[in-house]
């Protein structure tokens, strides 16, 4: 059975044609579902508990990454499967899944190509996408065996499922882009410094080194200050933090030019 979870910005009238096209696609495909709006009075936590009480269902977002990584954090470990609309151009998990844009990602749902991945935790709250930290004034420590103080670097990203940049979109051909492996018992860490553009100077960024970890501790080199770390490019969560990998995973429907 397919559920679908529509983004909260497609109840405006401006997005009526792209939604008509999504619809009308499944029903030729044979895979229409149950529609559940998400609005300010229905979260996607709530949403995602109604649908589970049902027997293995699929579990399809249409809108934007932030809702579909939303989507997930509930879903971990249990039997349902999780496919993705997207309806923006620039999509980074489009990217990553090989899902193409509106009512042509019906076609990857239709035919059921599927993978697993896994979760992180930050202070014990699963995140599915990436964190990302300044490096000034902060140290880590990895796998309760290495302490590493960044020095030169301006920016720290911790990676589940997301390109292996700072930047949310490459210029890259897809075979040059490098995207994490969210398969396996590691996190990938970047360090380094993101690209910046003002006016008509472009810095490119620079990534200074990259390494896998089970389990990274995170604390500022000042008791009384606090770094902020971004959640899945919304949530904040503040230090002293310790970020880990999981073994909960998620089954979700994957294109065949996926780049995990």
């Amino acid at each position: 059975m397919y559920s679908y979870i529509y983004d909260s910005f497609l109840a405006d009238k401006k997005y009526a044609k792209i939604v008509s096209k999504i619809e009308t696609k499944l029903a030729s495909l044979g895979i229409a579902g149950k529609k559940h709006q998400l609005s300010i009075l229905r979260s996607a936590d709530e949403m995602v508990e109604e649908i589970l009480k049902k027997e293995s269902p699929t579990i399809v977002v249409i809108g934007s990454d932030q809702t579909f990584c939303r989507v997930a954090l509930p879903m971990a470990d249990t039997n349902a499967v999780l496919g993705f609309i997207p309806t923006q151009v620039d999509s980074l998990m489009a990217n990553l899944l090989g899902l193409p844009v509106n009512e042509y990602a019906c076609d990857v749902i239709s035919a059921r190509r599927i993978e697993c991945v896994s979760f992180g935790k930050i202070n014990g709250q699963r995140f599915f996408s990436s964190l990302e930290f300044d490096a000034n004034k902060t140290e880590l420590t990895a796998d309760n065996k290495y302490q590493i103080i960044p020095k030169r670097v301006k920016t720290v990203k911790v990676i589940n499922l997301d390109l292996l940049q700072f930047q949310k979109m490459s210029q890259e051909p897809d075979w040059q882009r490098l995207a994490s492996n969210p398969k396996d018992e590691y996190l990938e860490v970047l360090m380094g410094t993101p690209g910046k553009e003002f006016w008509f100077l472009k810095r490119k960024e620079k990534r200074d080194s990259l390494f896998f970890v089970k389990k990274l501790k995170v604390k500022s080199k000042k008791s009384n200050q606090e770094i902020l770390i971004k959640v899945d490019r919304e949530k904040i969560v503040k230090t002293p933090a310790l970020i880990e990998s999981t073994k909960e995973d998620l089954k979700i429907i994957v294109g065949k030019d996926r780049l995990i």
